[in-house]
């Protein structure tokens, strides 16, 4: 079997901070032992971190986190075509180097700045957009207030609280990939945001209605108020209620589903209104009729205790979680393994390694990464 550059290279990685395992750390050693452009990669990794300036950024790497960051520069000179054939352990010292370079290595550490500060590209954040134009990144605000015209916001870095305000200013916030917010409306209602979603909403409440737009995924506590119902505005569908505690889902383009929790709430979509009951999902597709069916509150709202549930699902399915949560842009190779299933769990505190070792073992898969890019094959 033939193996690239960069699985060869992640092995080692792995090997330099004693995280190998068994099979993989045997399999290494054979390309070592078989070959002589990976023997000398091999070499001139180990000067590097083992008795040279990376020894110290070898030390410093003692969270997930800095390792993600190390193997993602790593893989960006790649790119830019450090690794070449014929010049393998050439390209995997220049890539080193241009490490230790970039975080300033070689000279004394300060210890009162947190290792890694710099990252060849600026981690995208949670935007607050208002009306005015004003875009406010509230992952970099940390505890902080803020204040949009006549509205009074706080930020604390996983909640945003809004006071104050008109019905005629909205705003809009925007969730990206990997990461999850929570927002406490000015009736005292709460959305929490899953990764990849979007929320607009009105600065206050006024008139008969309280009325949102989401796209994406969301868990909603609405407060209970008689005289203006909550009505939730989906790609292609409603809800409505007065007081409730629900899950949508609206991630897949034309599929609305709606899981109740508790309280009732009305699903309306393609002229079609049908109430729900608690431990009930409502799901629309496409103009079809709504579908109701009892849903499995363990699996579904899984996600806000930062893992996601599969039971039977389909790979091709479970792609659209893994994008939505690492970041990374994932390839089926072919339409078979798409359609294989898969039963487990990803933990969003986990590397997403983890995961893939658990999808290879159970359900006859193997993946590889090419220029950034996940393939599943």
């Amino acid at each position: 079997m033939n193996h690239t550059t960069e699985e060869i290279k992640s092995l080692m990685i792995e090997k330099l901070d004693n995280r190998i395992n068994p099979e993989d750390e045997q399999l290494l050693q054979q390309l070592i032992n078989e070959q002589a452009d990976v023997q000398e990669m091999w070499t001139e990794m180990q000067a590097l971190f083992i008795a040279g300036p990376g020894k110290e950024l070898m030390e410093r790497l003692d969270t997930r986190q800095e390792w993600q960051i190390f193997n993602a520069t790593l893989r960006s000179e790649r790119r830019r075509k450090l690794f070449t054939y014929g010049g393998l352990a050439a390209g995997a010292a220049a890539a080193a180097i241009a490490v230790l370079l970039y975080i300033n290595i070689s000279s004394p550490i300060n210890k009162t700045t947190p290792p890694l500060v710099a990252v060849t590209q600026a981690p995208k954040g949670i935007l607050l957009q208002i009306d005015n134009g004003k875009t406010i990144d509230l992952s970099a605000q940390g505890n902080t207030a803020i204040t949009a015209g006549s509205a009074s916001l706080h930020n604390n870095g996983k909640v945003l609280t809004l006071q104050g305000g008109n019905s005629t200013q909205w705003t809009r916030i925007t969730v990206p990939t990997g990461m999850d917010y929570q927002v406490k409306l000015p009736d005292n209602s709460i959305l929490w945001l899953n990764a990849a979603t979007t929320a607009h909403f009105p600065m206050s409440f006024s008139g008969n209605t309280r009325e949102i737009e989401i796209h994406g995924e969301a868990y909603l506590q609405v407060a209970k108020d008689e005289n203006r119902p909550f009505i939730v505005h989906l790609p292609g569908a409603d809800v409505q209620v007065l007081g409730t505690a629900f899950n949508i889902n609206s991630y897949d383009s034309g599929v609305v589903k709606v899981a109740l929790v508790e309280g009732s709430v009305n699903m309306r979509a393609g002229g079609e209104t049908v109430g729900l009951k608690p431990g009930y999902q409502g799901h629309a597709a496409n103009g079809l009729p709504i579908k109701v069916a009892p849903f499995d509150a363990q699996q579904v709202l899984s996600w806000m205790k930062g893992q996601y549930m599969f039971s039977n699902t389909p790979v091709h399915e479970i792609v659209q979680s893994l994008q939505r949560w690492y970041d990374v842009e994932v390839v089926l190779d072919n339409t078979t393994v798409g359609n294989k299933r898969f039963t487990g769990v990803i933990n969003k505190q986990k590397k997403l390694q983890d995961f893939l070792d658990d999808l290879t073992e159970t359900a006859e898969i193997s993946y590889y990464f090419k220029d950034q890019v996940l393939h599943l094959r």
